[in-house]
């Protein structure tokens, strides 16, 4: 009973339509924008979606999303006349309107007749269906709508309906994805695509949001083409063969409280050569990023293969430069325990101050590399203190748990 009354009350569909219509304003943008370079589209202002080009000419687009494509496009479509009303009321002689739906128009209807494709000809018999609609009256919610139409003379109601076109069988909002992927083969190799257009969207969602929140407050905005493109480069950049994407710059640092209670193997590390907590939170903070990065990459096979291997190697190899002794040790002179841990901050300073390789020669992050020798030092295979090994032997049951759950990041 209870999934009943959820189903019922469920705005899902709404929700996903709403989604969608979003997700379409991006994807129509990144279609046109080899050929528009000057447009640019707000959101929920004249229509669903508006473009401006810098004639100063509009475009209105009413998007329709149905679950399953579910809904209709014959003559007495609620969504047709809906869209019909709105345009008669916002269009203007330098308008042209978009009916942007999942529904497909079936033959001989006033919609398919209005397909890009369609002839002046076609206009004409797209009219006289809607006439006979309209005069016919069948659906009583409807009606304003019919003597709106009704109330313009034969002429305007051709020209208007000269100005519209119908899209139909648009994808549904699980299939978009696909069609924004396609939109961008240009840009990069084929399996760059995805985890560029998952980044795109990333920024697409947070700028229309902020697009959104100005015009809720009575504001005027606009996104232009060339925000869209230079994003659509900047992230295309990142996936240069000699570069990678950087996601978790602005990752929430850990609390004071998360980072006392942390027990992982390498903060332990630093806890024996009584490091000072703001050192051990940063850590904290760094070895977090450097785990989400190098795990999203490995699952969007950024990486060559071994490349990771390859990388630790090369930061074991400066822990060295920095970390093996010196000269033999004496029995005769053995440091005390709080020469030992003064000692070990000093060359823990000196390997943070390093020039460390980050994983690729464009990549520009400071969090991956540092990141990258706690992960290592979770792993036992790095420590900070001269006797780690001894004593931390009572950690390689976790240390083995860390690899299983690493996996190969």
């Amino acid at each position: 009973m209870s999934n009943v009354i959820a189903n019922r009350f469920s705005a899902a569909g709404a929700a996903i339509g709403y989604l969608a219509q979003v997700e379409y304003a991006l994807l129509i943008a990144l279609q046109r924008m080899d050929r528009e370079e000057s447009l640019r589209l707000s959101l929920e202002t004249v229509d669903d979606i508006t473009f401006a080009t810098e004639g100063g000419s509009y475009e209105l687009w009413q998007t329709k999303h149905h679950v399953h494509r579910q809904g209709s496009l014959s003559d007495t479509s609620p969504d047709l006349w809906k869209s019909l009303h709105n345009w008669i009321e916002s269009v203007d002689e330098r308008s042209t309107c978009f009916l942007f739906t999942t529904v497909t128009a079936a033959d001989a209807t006033a919609s398919s007749m209005l397909r890009p494709s369609r002839t002046a000809r076609d206009v004409v018999a797209a009219r006289e269906k809607l006439d006979g609609v309209a005069r016919a009256r069948s659906n009583k919610s409807l009606f304003p709508y019919y003597d709106r139409y009704l109330g313009l003379p034969d002429e305007e109601r051709t020209e208007l309906l000269s100005r519209i076109t119908v899209l139909d069988g648009q994808p549904l909002g699980d299939d978009i994805t696909g069609q924004l992927v396609s939109a961008v083969r240009k840009t990069v190799v084929a399996h760059r695509r995805k985890p560029l257009i998952e980044r795109l969207r990333g920024w697409w969602h947070d700028r229309a949001m902020a697009h959104l929140t100005r015009i809720a407050r009575g504001g005027i905005d606009w996104i232009t083409m060339q925000e869209i493109e230079d994003q659509l480069h900047l992230i295309a950049q990142s996936l240069r063969d000699d570069n990678l994407p950087l996601d978790y710059g602005r990752e929430r640092e850990p609390t004071k409280d998360e980072v006392d209670e942390d027990d992982r193997v390498f903060v332990e590390q630093l806890k024996l050569i009584m490091l000072h907590h703001t050192r051990i939170r940063q850590a904290v903070y760094d070895h977090n990023r450097a785990f989400l990065q190098r795990s999203r990459w490995q699952r969007e096979q950024l990486l060559a293969v071994g490349e990771l291997d390859a990388y630790d190697q090369r930061l074991i190899e400066e822990w060295q430069r920095v970390f093996l002794p010196l000269e033999e040790p004496s029995s005769d002179n053995q440091p005390s325990e709080e020469t030992k841990r003064r000692n070990s901050r000093g060359l823990y300073l000196r390997l943070q101050e390093r020039a460390l390789p980050e994983i690729r020669s464009e990549v520009r992050s400071g969090y991956i590399p540092l990141g990258t020798l706690h992960l290592l030092a979770d792993r036992l295979q790095i420590g900070w203190h001269p006797d780690w090994v001894d004593l931390l032997k009572h950690r390689l049951d976790d240390v083995q748990t860390v690899a299983e759950a690493e996996g190969v990041a």
